[in-house]
């Protein structure tokens, strides 16, 4: 048993000399079993953990303990939106999510699963989650620290598992519900309808929809327990006395995005001489936070910034060589597929020419005051079953590209918290299947770069945009690899920028793993009008930037309204 030593310190800028600075007091030291050597903590006036370990396990089993002391009961929410079970605390409102949960899980290797994300991976992850669980056995032995949340519902915290650190329920996916309202739209309207009125970009998408499906088909409860999955979580006043919104959505829906931004600047033209990276990833500001900030040591590491509390590592940060940052690039992972089903025996598919058993699994949901609920999960070749229209003898499935191994939201940073170059930090980008997003990176060396990363698959007979039959005419040709998506390194205007917009270049040959619905292009134009008139940049003109509220429609609709 070694010691984890938790001082506070008061620091006027990360990683300044702490010369005058005031001596660092202890604010408490605690021994906690399992870690290898001791552990020092320095948490300084903003409450950020600065962890300094000996080795890589002591370094990730103290962030998961310290996560947990500063998070636990938002940790314990989100553990049991991983793990379906939050109907065993808050009732028969929650049936819904935790059947979800478990249709969505991930069923894969775990070994593979956990070394996708690092060469370390598993030993990393099993780290964190014992970090975790150690503070949980110190709160457990130590009544008088449970949060008062605990207090209020009754329960104790869980132990944690990798199965929860790998969960999918939180990530930006695809464009399900868009695939089912535009499928309903060209059943009612028309293709050509539906693309008068909506503006697909930079190329215009197949919705050539299936002659059997009519508007009736997609009446359904088809993706009601998709969007269970990731629903704000909202306490009755028979439980807290006000709403609390669980941190799992930065967004309010998946597919509509508030919007974030970023951008490098070439060091030719800062006035510092070294480049700049930029990053305002938009997402709600709440208590608790879903960001978690933090400072990690250690031989091989040392990298700070924003992650999440429920994973290892820095999602946005730097470390000694270089910063990056990210945001949302639109990248379609789902598709929704309808099968005819057998007559007599529901439980079949019609799959190239015969009757296919779907794979069944029987889960058992315990729930507040009421009965536990048994339900049988569906499962076809493509993917989990959402609905079985049982008049229509129809089942629709979601095929989910983020369910193969490495689907787990943003645990591919870990890669790049070591890397020490734009290779190697391309090289790490290759591994972050979800959500599909800008990759920005800058380094010491003068070298900026962006790659988009995600899994995207590969539709040589269709667009993505409309439902499709589940009976082997409409399937993915595999994946397109993360390095041949967009990238580049250096741009010769000195400068690069994203928010959300289509930025991919006409010079693009793989269209078929870009999307079609983009953000509007207004907030991705201003950055470079600005960026494109500064011939010399400071960070008080990239705060400066960051702050803007100029909006370019105004400076068009405002003269109209002035009379």
């Amino acid at each position: 048993m070694y010691k984890v030593v938790i001082h506070l310190l008061i620091v006027s800028f990360l990683f300044q000399p702490l010369v005058g600075a005031a001596q660092p007091k202890t604010e408490s030291i605690e021994s906690v079993k399992g870690i290898i050597n001791t552990v020092n903590v320095w948490r300084d006036q903003w409450g950020v953990n600065h962890i300094y370990a000996e080795n890589e396990d002591d370094l990730f089993f103290t962030q998961g303990y310290c996560a947990a002391r500063d998070r636990l009961f938002q940790l314990e929410l989100w553990r049991r939106q991983a793990t379906g079970t939050l109907a065993e605390i808050l009732g028969p409102s929650e049936i819904k999510r935790d059947i979800s949960a478990r249709l969505f899980k991930y069923r894969g290797d775990m070994e593979k699963e956990l070394n996708h994300y690092h060469k370390n991976g598993s030993k990393i992850i099993n780290s964190f989650v014992q970090g975790i669980n150690a503070y949980i056995e110190e709160v457990i032995q130590h009544p008088e620290k449970l949060p008062t949340e605990f207090k209020i519902l009754n329960t104790l915290p869980g132990k944690w598992t990798p199965e929860v650190v790998i969960t999918r329920f939180q990530g930006l996916k695809g464009n399900a519900a868009t695939e089912l309202q535009i499928g309903k739209a060209v059943a009612t309207a028309g293709a050509d309808v539906v693309k008068d009125l909506t503006w697909f970009h930079p190329r215009q998408p197949d919705l050539s929809l299936d002659s059997s499906f009519d508007a009736d088909l997609f009446s359904g409860p088809i993706l009601e327990l998709y969007h269970a999955m990731g629903a704000p979580i909202q306490f009755r006043n028979d439980q807290l006395t006000t709403a609390f919104h669980a941190q799992n959505k930065g967004y309010d829906s998946d597919e509509s995005p508030e919007g974030s931004n970023n951008w490098i600047v070439s060091g030719r033209r800062t006035e510092s001489g070294f480049p700049h990276m930029v990053n305002d990833p938009h997402r709600r500001i709440a208590l608790p936070s879903l960001r978690y900030l933090v400072h990690l040591h250690a031989p091989g590491w040392n990298v700070t910034g924003a992650g999440e509390p429920s994973i290892p590592g820095i999602s946005i940060g730097h470390n000694e060589y270089g910063a990056w940052g990210l945001t949302v690039y639109f990248t379609d992972a789902e598709d929704i597929y309808v099968y005819d089903l057998n007559p007599d025996q529901l439980s079949q598919y019609w799959y190239k020419g015969k009757w296919k058993n779907m794979e069944q699994i029987q889960e058992r949901i315990a729930v507040k005051g009421g009965d536990t609920v048994t339900e049988t999960l569906n499962y076809t070749l493509h993917g989990p079953v959402t609905y079985i229209d049982t008049i229509r003898k129809k089942a629709f499935a979601l095929r989910c590209a983020w369910l193969e191994p490495g689907g787990a939201p943003y645990l591919a940073s870990l890669r790049m918290n070591q890397s020490k170059t734009w290779k190697q930090f391309r090289d790490a980008c290759a591994y972050s299947n979800l959500p599909g997003e800008n990759m920005i990176w800058a380094d010491r060396k003068g070298n900026i770069g962006w790659q988009v990363v995600g899994i995207a698959p590969i539709r040589k007979r269709f667009s993505g945009m409309v439902p499709v039959p589940g009976d082997g005419r409409y399937e993915w040709s595999g994946y397109r690899k993360i390095k041949k998506r967009p990238h580049i390194k250096n741009p010769k205007e000195g400068y690069f920028a994203s928010a959300n917009a289509n930025i991919t270049p006409d010079s693009y040959k793989y269209w078929n793993s870009v999307g079609y619905l983009w953000s509007n292009p207004y907030r991705n134009d201003r950055i470079h009008e600005v960026l494109s008139k500064d011939s010399i940049r400071t960070l008080e003109s990239e705060k400066k930037l960051q702050t803007d509220y100029f909006c370019i429609p105004a400076k068009t609709l405002v003269p109209f309204l002035r009379n």
